[in-house]
């Protein structure tokens, strides 16, 4: 029997709240499962080591994009210059985007279940290949700068994330807008220069700029039409527009659709180069990070999403 080994994080939301527990999944523990609940990234990796090591044929990954950014992360790392073995995800946190892309039903043990059934009949199991991005050897599938971090870092500063409190920092942009406010605390232009595959793009300076190789980011909005090309390379959007223009054309973001403006950019590549003097932010599956003056995004490895 093929062995499948899963990662749990007990930071998740699901766990967090009691929604779920870590011992509804103990109970397929043995020789051909492996349950895992790492406390730290030193865990993380030593556990990462050992599924390498046992020739681990699925890996499950309990959390949240955030979750699943952190331990593909260590997992690519680990398993270079190697393939990771096909994930399964098991959903389990705030935000589950990537988990959408695969459109498996259910949550949870539930989904393993699924799995180690078809394992242990032998059955075809099916994968959807998606590439990742990757920034400083870390690797996610949605990247964000300019309003997208500032809107999570409000998010973020609540007592809770989830849909309330982003209805919340949502409004919060609208009411800035209304306002008119000049310099948003959300939505504000920041000069910086900015290259596709080292080519310069005429948008400066730049109000947010989104890329992706999953379709959805949250709340209703799925922008990223194109993520999905297998053909190396990601979507990537850049936004000029001051704040009362994306909220006037906020529908069109949400679904996708262009808008027609010389300070809206909607492509493809391989390579996103930002040079922007000072600090600034920057998101990779909800989680953030900080950059000094410039910051290199380029295509990373294809993962194998299992589709159950």
């Amino acid at each position: 029997m093929k062995k499948t080994g899963v990662i749990l994080n007990p930071g998740a939301k699901k766990f967090r709240t009691g929604r779920d527990s870590i011992s509804s999944y103990s109970k397929y523990n043995s020789d051909k499962v492996f349950v895992s609940a790492p406390q730290s990234v030193e865990d993380l990796k030593a556990i990462a080591e050992q599924y390498k090591k046992e020739k681990i044929d699925y890996l499950c990954i309990g959390g949240g994009d955030g979750t699943i950014h952190l331990v593909l992360s260590e997992l690519v790392n680990v398993y270079h210059p190697e393939q990771v073995p096909p994930v399964l995800i098991l959903k389990g946190g705030t935000m589950n985007n990537i988990a959408r892309t695969v459109k498996n039903k259910g949550e949870g043990s539930g989904i393993l279940k699924r799995l180690i059934k078809k394992i242990e009949k032998n059955e075809i199991i099916q994968t959807k290949e998606r590439l990742t991005i990757k920034v400083n050897n870390k690797f996610c599938f949605l990247f964000g700068t300019g309003f997208i971090t500032n809107f999570l870092e409000k998010v973020y500063s609540g007592t809770e994330k989830g849909f309330l409190r982003n209805l919340q920092v949502g409004f919060m942009a609208i009411k800035e807008v209304f306002k008119n406010v000049k310099n948003c605390e959300i939505i504000k232009l920041t000069e910086q220069a900015v290259f596709i595959d080292n080519k310069k793009i005429l948008i400066n300076p730049v109000s947010g700029i989104l890329a992706g190789t999953v379709e959805h980011i949250g709340m209703g909005f799925s922008p990223l039409k194109d993520a999905v090309r297998g053909d190396g390379t990601f979507q990537i959007i850049i936004l000029g527009l001051p704040a009362s223009k994306i909220m006037l054309n906020l529908n069109k973001l949400r679904t996708g659709k262009k808008i027609k403006s010389p300070k809206y950019s909607n492509l493809s590549g391989k390579s996103i180069h930002i040079k922007h003097k000072g600090t600034f932010t920057y998101t990779m599956d909800g989680e953030i990070y900080t950059a000094e003056n410039e910051l290199k995004i380029e295509s990373g490895p294809i993962i194998r999403l299992v589709k159950i």
